[in-house]
C-alpha cells in the first residue's frame, strides 16, 4: 500500500489539510476534503472507487476557494491567508497526481488480465 506513490500524494495531501483555519467554513471543507483523501489511500484494492474519490477530493478542495470567495464578500477576511491559501490547491494537484496513478494502475492491472 504505501509502495504506491499515489498513497504518498494522497497522505501529502491529508497532511496539508491538517492547517486550522480561523473561520470554520474554510476548516470544515478542508477536513472534509482531508478525510475523502484519507479514505481514498485504504481503498487501494478498489481502485475504481479509489479514483472516483480522488476526484472527490480535488471538487473539495476546490470549493475550499468558493467558501473563500464567500466570507470576502460578506466583508470576513480570515487571518494568515496568504501562506494558507496555497495549501488547498497543491492539496487538490496532489489529488489530481493520485488519481493519474490510480488510473495507471488499473490499466496495468486489465492489460496482465488479458495477457493470462
Amino acid at each position: 500500500m504505501i509502495q504506491r506513490k499515489q498513497t504518498i500524494f494522497l497522505l501529502i495531501a491529508v497532511i496539508l489539510g491538517m492547517v486550522h483555519f480561523q473561520a470554520w467554513s474554510l476548516f470544515a471543507v478542508q477536513m472534509l476534503a482531508s478525510a475523502i483523501s484519507l479514505i481514498a489511500i485504504f481503498l487501494f484494492k478498489r481502485r475504481p472507487l479509489q479514483a472516483t474519490l480522488c476526484l472527490v477530493a480535488i471538487l473539495a478542495n476546490l470549493a475550499w476557494y468558493i467558501v473563500l470567495a464567500v466570507l470576502i464578500q460578506q466583508g470576513l477576511q480570515p487571518e494568515a491567508l496568504p501562506l494558507t491559501a496555497s495549501l488547498p490547491i497543491i492539496a487538490a494537484i496532489l489529488c489530481l497526481l493520485a488519481r493519474r496513478g490510480v488510473i495507471a494502475d488499473e490499466k496495468l492491472v486489465r492489460a496482465a488480465d488479458r495477457l493470462r
